[in-house]
């Protein structure tokens, strides 16, 4: 397999925009990613009919291949080198995935001219769970399958390793052996949401992430890929990131669904600032017009976006955007006049950022 040029520094930042793409379990709806689906986060059509490129990367993402969980802590039997498998073959099969992406981007390119550069994807890696039940540790760790005609150990950190170089030499090798035109795999992430190591954090003894994630950092810099993560709110590792080896981590308000009043933003900027974090947008379908008290989530949506910019975020830090399952491109496609104008609204905000320029 070709390697790309090695760093002997971390990659560079190369993205801006990161939009989440859920995708790979049978439970989705809609279940594929087609060119279709891509098209309105590939480009942006304003209310006066020009049409702008929209989201410069896009993650691909998914926590379980039903009935089997690829996130530590889902309460499913932990799934092995088989699911890891049917992950990668979801997103590199035809008319799907990236191969949808390229298109999307390549048919958007004959209208508006070459793109200033290929758009970005970052790659989901599994967690490699050490249970075969994750909290029972009387069920297996020998589970997940052979690798090079041996059994892995996943009570061993060593093989925990050795699964995720696999699956990360085989992602890279397909994007080598496509040889896309406008898309480049920028990076992988770390499905988890928290990184729990002893002193802090949910069950440590379950994760040992401090055996696992600087040596794949180490890794993936030796191959020019960046590595990132997306934190819940205060989730565990949020202050000590950079010490995982990890380029960008963006941590989660989860004030879009705070109801309590117990996530108050200010003390979520107060926090990123702090710990040098980007943020993660999050939104869902509670904010579509037709949902009942969605003007309370509308509301909440334009305060990340204020927020952002009344703390220095905005045109500092990179952004990541959660859109639920499809939330965005059903306002893409919404007739509904207050859905029309947060759409607008929101893709305005992307293309503006000053990053950007």
């Amino acid at each position: 397999m070709p390697d790309r040029v090695p760093t002997s520094g971390r990659a560079p930042a190369s993205y801006t925009d990161l939009v989440l793409c859920y995708g790979g379990s049978t439970h989705r709806t809609p279940f594929g990613w087609n060119k279709e689906r891509f098209a309105p986060f590939v480009t942006y059509t304003d209310e006066a009919g020009g049409e702008h490129w929209l989201f410069d990367s896009f993650l691909c993402i998914e926590f379980v291949m039903v009935p089997y969980s690829i996130n530590l802590g889902q309460k499913r039997t932990s799934g092995g080198r088989e699911q890891w498998q049917e992950l990668i073959d979801y997103w590199f099969g035809p008319d799907n995935g990236v191969n949808a992406l390229e298109e999307a981007v390549g048919e958007a390119a004959a209208r508006l001219g070459e793109p200033a550069g290929k758009r970005k994807v970052v790659m989901v890696m599994p967690d490699p769970i050490i249970y075969e039940e994750y909290a029972d540790t009387n069920t297996s760790t020998t589970y997940w399958g052979e690798l090079n005609g041996r059994r892995l150990d996943f009570a061993k950190a060593s093989d925990r390793i050795a699964a995720y170089k696999w699956y990360i030499d085989s992602v890279r090798r397909l994007f080598d052996e496509a040889d896309y035109r406008y898309v480049e795999l920028a990076g992988f992430y770390i499905v988890s949401e928290d990184l729990a190591t002893p002193g802090d954090g949910w069950n440590p003894e379950l994760k040992r992430w401090e055996e696992v994630i600087p040596e794949v950092a180490e890794y993936l810099h030796a191959l020019n890929e960046s590595l990132c993560w997306i934190p819940y709110n205060r989730a565990a590792g949020y202050r000590n990131w950079k010490r995982f080896g990890i380029d960008y981590a963006y941590m989660q308000p989860n004030y879009f669904w705070d109801n309590k009043g117990e996530k108050p933003l200010s003390r979520f900027f107060s926090d990123i600032k702090a710990n040098d974090l980007a943020m993660e947008f999050e939104f869902d379908d509670a904010l579509l017009e037709k949902t009942a008290g969605s003007e309370v989530y509308r509301r909440r949506l334009r305060e990340y976006m204020d927020g952002a910019k009344e703390h220095g975020i905005y045109g500092r830090k990179p952004l990541a955007y959660y859109h639920g399952q499809n939330t965005l491109y059903e306002l893409s496609v919404s007739a509904a006049a207050e859905d029309r104008k947060l759409y607008h609204e929101f893709c305005r905000f992307v293309l503006d950022n000053p990053l950007r320029k």
